[in-house]
């Protein structure tokens, strides 16, 4: 099921992309789901048939009723930027983005939970095994990278993601967006520790053989609550990093040129534009 809910942040993390690929991307989301869905477990044709209808009912709601706040929130977000937003206001705005998140998990746990426990002992080993494979490809892949290394790339990410949104930047702003940037934290070792214990306490879900009440109990806990199984390490790495990106958007807003202005405006008017599209495109 964690991939189940990783592939849905499309949902939300589809705003940031440009051109038509966010409707394209939107109205077939029960293509995608299923082709990722494919990787981790394989339904029977009832199973299947059922999460279809429940997708397509999850998909309705979402554009019906979420859909609409995304495009308060950019529009709000648009003003703020062109009145000097300021970090709380750009922190505030985060929280917001995960709130949303969390609206998503409380509706699709109702459509996920009953074909989580419809899986059969094959399929619950065939989860669980993709799952701790995943975790272990995260594992790999981030022993090959040293402190420095990550400090790097996630400075190239930082600059590349605001190229995107303000256009290219000047020789000054690059140097102070790889500076705040530095005082990134990583957390992989935080992130990693939370992942196993949430795929832990997931897999003695699955194998538990608990009465149907009881598994429902826990299923809510791990899939809409499961962030409460962070440590106090993760949960302020967390915070210190929100705070950094704050003052990495702050200052890019408040140096912006006329050009770099012109765009970022540019391109929260097409976000705008593709939600208010999606809203009515049933």
């Amino acid at each position: 099921m964690t991939k189940i809910k990783s592939t849905l942040t499309v949902l939300l993390l589809a705003l940031f992309v440009s051109g038509c690929g966010f409707r394209f991307v939107y109205n077939h989301l029960d293509w995608w789901t299923n082709w990722y869905l494919d990787d981790y477990v394989t339904l029977d044709k009832q199973q299947q048939k059922i999460f279809d209808i429940e997708f397509e009912q999850l998909h309705l709601w979402h554009r019906e009723t979420q859909l609409p706040a995304y495009a308060e929130q950019i529009k709000q977000l648009k003003v703020a930027i062109n009145q000097q937003i300021n970090e709380q206001q750009v922190r505030d705005n985060l929280t917001q983005f995960v709130q949303h998140w969390q609206n998503f998990l409380i509706a699709a746990e109702t459509k996920l939970q009953p074909l989580a426990y419809s899986l059969t002992n094959e399929q619950k080993q065939q989860l669980l095994a993709a799952i701790k494979e995943q975790n272990q490809e995260r594992i790999d892949d981030d022993e090959n990278f040293t402190e420095q290394e990550w400090l790097a790339e996630r400075a190239d990410d930082q600059k590349d993601q605001l190229k995107d949104w303000f256009g290219k930047l000047t020789a000054e702003q690059k140097a102070q967006v790889t500076l705040l940037s530095n005082n990134y934290q990583r957390t992989f070792t935080s992130r990693m520790a939370y992942r196993q214990r949430w795929t832990h306490q997931f897999a003695d879900v699955l194998n538990g053989n608990l009465a149907e009440h009881q598994y429902k109990f826990e299923f809510y806990r791990l899939f809409v609550n499961g962030s409460s199984l962070r440590d106090e390490e993760f949960n302020a790495i967390i915070d210190h990093n929100s705070q950094i990106f704050a003052s990495v958007f702050v200052y890019m807003v408040t140096t912006a040129n006329d050009k770099q202005r012109k765009r970022i405006n540019k391109k929260l008017d097409k976000v705008i534009g593709d939600l208010e599209y999606l809203i009515t495109d049933d």
